[in-house]
């Protein structure tokens, strides 16, 4: 039997090929979105294949709606051993937005968006989980984070923001949840492009390999990070850029 996985921001490129991953890998995964249109046909391809997969609409910036997932997982599967938490948001991906703005452009409600969905969602989702987890002394939650948390952009304060942010509430988190033998860590996954994203130039010139991060490869990467039984409190990057 395989182990049983959440993924949020699974309607994404990255979260849908994480979820994809641990599908291959034999997992029970379920995959969660506030947009729930792309998720019938995630489930649908993974329950082909070795996993099994169901879905949920989740706002991960209420409370109540992450707590009603984990209790969805436990209820089909009675565990939870892997907790992705890959849904976020920024400015530049909000559908009929007004794209990166720089700060003196934000205005509150741009500011709290994006900070509730990546810092306070992923807060609410490690309290959800960290309960089970305790429970049964085993867990390992996985942080979708980014470049820009440790590098700052231009047009991107509160992306950068809420991704630094994420570093602080990993670590933490990594201390208090260490006694019970779970692991909690960052994951950078480089450049991906994403539907809408036009491959420039001086992407591939930005990179050392001379080309873009593959989703797949990160999602791979998840799965091995997730079996690993010694790595905790860490932020990994999956780049082939000289960031810093």
């Amino acid at each position: 039997m395989g182990r049983t996985v959440i993924v949020t921001g699974a309607a994404g490129v990255l979260g849908a090929a994480i979820a994809k991953a641990f599908a291959r890998a034999g997992d029970k995964v379920l995959v969660s979105d506030i947009n729930p249109g792309p998720l019938w046909e995630l489930v649908i391809e993974i329950n082909q294949g070795p996993g099994h997969a169901i879905s949920c609409k989740v706002d991960i910036r209420d409370d109540d709606q992450v707590k009603a997932m984990v209790r969805q997982a436990l209820e089909n599967w009675k565990r939870v051993d892997v907790m992705a938490c890959v849904g976020g948001q920024s400015l530049a991906r909000l559908p009929g937005g007004k794209g990166d703005a720089l700060l003196i452009e934000h205005t509150d409600e741009d500011w709290d968006l994006v900070m509730e969905t990546n810092l306070k969602g992923t807060f609410h989702c490690i309290k959800a989980v960290a309960g089970p987890m305790m429970a049964q002394k085993d867990g390992h939650v996985i942080i979708m984070g980014s470049n820009l948390g440790s590098t700052g952009a231009r047009g991107k304060s509160s992306y950068a923001a809420a991704k630094s942010g994420l570093y602080g509430l990993m670590k933490s988190a990594a201390i208090e949840l260490g006694e019970y033998n779970i692991q909690v860590n960052v994951v950078n996954p480089g450049r991906v492009l994403h539907p809408g994203d036009v491959l420039k130039e001086r992407n591939l010139q930005e990179s050392n390999l001379k080309r873009i991060n593959d989703a797949s490869e990160v999602g791979d990467f998840y799965v091995y990070l997730s079996r690993m039984k010694n790595i905790s409190g860490q932020i990994l990057n999956l780049d082939s850029r000289v960031l810093f």
